[in-house]
């Protein structure tokens, strides 16, 4: 008899779990089907003016608040929707050259009242532009054209010390940082206000491939996020890790960037002081830790505008080790640095504007100077860089590198711009840097171009691609 009840009950708990197997898939392939096929991104008012509509149109659903005001004093808007028992926060432009995420959280805010099976698991704590006054900035690229070059022409980051995601209070060991940015503000009390049990920073990339950040082992759904980029016609990123002190739980997949870790990085491996390595805050994977919201789920899927086959080619080179190409890398990124430190102080005294592209270029241009000596030094220490290289890692060192080199060069050029138009500028001094500094952009363009094959990737994928990421984790949650 116990037998027989046993047997009913494994039974159950398997048809249990195939039914909510079928519905996820069914969800899924029905939300990744909904996705439009864009032909551009939107702007910052397009964002919000949709948001603002949709919390009219469904006050019994939705509560609009302001989280928060940017450096320029902007609304910071959170929609949230329904009242499910899982918390979910999803915040878009947490740099404000990463638009994807905008996209999908547009897409749910027009889908999610179709699945009432989300609703009723999840309250969904949707940011749609956490940094509106640096993605105004980006708005030039976003029609198109999508080359490199259009896309180098009005590109904007900020400064470490002004991005979102690199100013949560933190004091770890000697280091600390207590002064979060506005944007940083307004997330802290979103993060506070909602107790999340899922964050999803909406990053992508620029070039490359695919990959992930996420905060748990979660070994299980790990092959399935290996596959997802190949069934969108992506490729997985197998090349070198974004920063050397992250955890590589499987192919492309890593532990979150963090200023602890990165802080034992170079105590562990140079003999400089680490401060001396730092400017900014923490993130908001640290902040979560932080407040102690340690077995929140936080994920990160970085996905590139533009990819390369090569980021995904593991042929080892004959007698190379990813210590050489690292090197390599490094002399490279070296001998750009030498050219841009030159220019400016070429045009320091012409520079009266503290304009948004000048701090950001002169400041990460310095501390690519400052730390070029210690991330150098740590390489050699590392003995992890012993092991040979492959084909995807010296793309990743000679030429991703040289990609993201290029974007601070066009933010330099964009600053000499802005100086011009002011009827007091040293015409003569500038107009010969920007000279210059263009010819020296032309070439780094050409690098890339001729030694990588690239496409530029249709945005439905890379909107369906962060889409699918989530669904994926869900299942976790």
């Amino acid at each position: 008899m116990m037998l027989h009840k046993g047997f009913l009950m494994l039974l159950y708990i398997q048809s249990t779990i195939m039914t909510q197997s079928i519905e996820f898939t069914s969800i899924y392939d029905s939300l990744m089907n909904s996705v439009p096929d864009y032909s551009h991104f939107f702007t910052v008012n397009k964002l919000l003016n949709h948001s603002h509509s949709v919390a009219l149109n469904h006050t019994d659903l939705v509560q609009y608040r302001i989280i928060g005001y940017s450096r320029n004093g902007e609304a910071i808007p959170m929609l949230t929707i329904s009242n499910g028992s899982k918390s979910l926060l999803l915040y878009a432009c947490p740099h404000p050259n990463e638009p994807i995420g905008s996209l999908l959280i547009d897409f749910l805010l027009d889908n999610l009242f179709n699945y009432p099976e989300l609703l009723k698991t999840y309250t969904w704590h949707l940011i749609p532009c956490i940094d509106p006054d640096g993605t105004r900035l980006n708005e030039g690229w976003f029609n198109g054209p999508f080359t490199i070059q259009n896309y180098a022409r009005y590109f904007y980051r900020p400064r470490a010390e002004e991005q979102v995601e690199w100013t949560f209070p933190i004091t770890y060991k000697n280091y600390s940082w207590t002064t979060p940015s506005n944007e940083t503000q307004a997330l802290m009390h979103a993060i506070r206000l909602t107790q999340p049990d899922f964050v999803y920073g909406l990053h992508n990339s620029g070039f490359g491939g695919m990959y992930y950040y996420i905060s748990q082992c979660l070994t299980d759904i790990f092959p399935q996020l290996e596959h997802l980029p190949s069934t969108l016609g992506l490729f997985l990123a197998k090349g070198e890790a974004e920063a050397p002190w992250v955890t590589q739980y499987a192919p492309a997949i890593y532990s979150p960037l963090s200023l602890p870790r990165l802080y034992d990085y170079y105590e562990e491996y140079t003999h400089i002081d680490p401060t001396k390595m730092m400017s900014g805050g923490g993130t908001s994977y640290d902040y979560l830790n932080e407040i102690g919201f340690n077995k929140t789920v936080f994920l990160m899927a970085e996905l590139p505008y533009f990819q390369s086959a090569s980021i995904t080619n593991e042929t080892i080179i004959p007698n190379v080790t990813r210590r050489d190409v690292l090197l390599q890398g490094l002399d490279k990124d070296n001998q750009s640095n030498i050219i841009l430190m030159h220019l400016l102080e070429q045009i320091k005294s012409a520079m009266t504007i503290d304009s948004s592209f000048y701090r950001a270029s002169r400041s990460l241009l310095e501390s690519y100077n400052t730390t070029a000596a210690s991330r150098r030094q740590a390489v050699l220490n590392d003995n992890s860089t012993l092991v040979p290289a492959t084909v995807a890692s010296r793309v990743d060192a000679l030429y991703i590198s040289v990609f993201y080199k290029m974007l601070i060069t066009s933010m330099l050029d964009r600053a000499i711009t802005l100086q011009l138009q002011q009827p007091s500028a040293d015409r003569q001094v500038l107009e010969n840097a920007q000279i210059e500094l263009e010819t020296h952009l032309k070439q780094w363009i050409d690098d890339i171009e001729q030694n990588l094959s690239y496409t530029s990737i249709r945005i439905r994928n890379l909107v369906q691609a962060q889409l699918g990421t989530m669904l994926i984790v869900l299942q976790k949650i």
